[in-house]
């Protein structure tokens, strides 16, 4: 919610995982794709180091900062 545009923007693109920044950016419902996304490591599941895609697939987020995949949250949950 600020002007400019967002493609430029540093503070949108500080605000966002960079993971979601490019699939934000560069998915097929964005009318005004980016150009030239910035690179950035994969995400991994903490606990089974499985590569998540953010953008697309099921995951969940633990305190810290630390991501699960869809399976292994489901575990988590089931131990709780």
């Amino acid at each position: 919610d600020h002007d400019g545009d967002w493609r430029t923007c540093q503070k949108c693109m500080e605000e966002v995982e960079t993971e979601m920044y490019v699939w934000y950016g560069t998915n097929e419902y964005n009318f005004q794709k980016l150009e030239n996304p910035p690179e950035y490591q994969p995400t991994k599941c903490t606990r089974c180091d499985v590569v998540i895609r953010l953008g697309t697939e099921g995951f969940a987020v633990l305190p810290g900062h630390l991501y699960l995949c869809e399976k292994c949250s489901e575990k988590e949950l089931r131990q709780r």
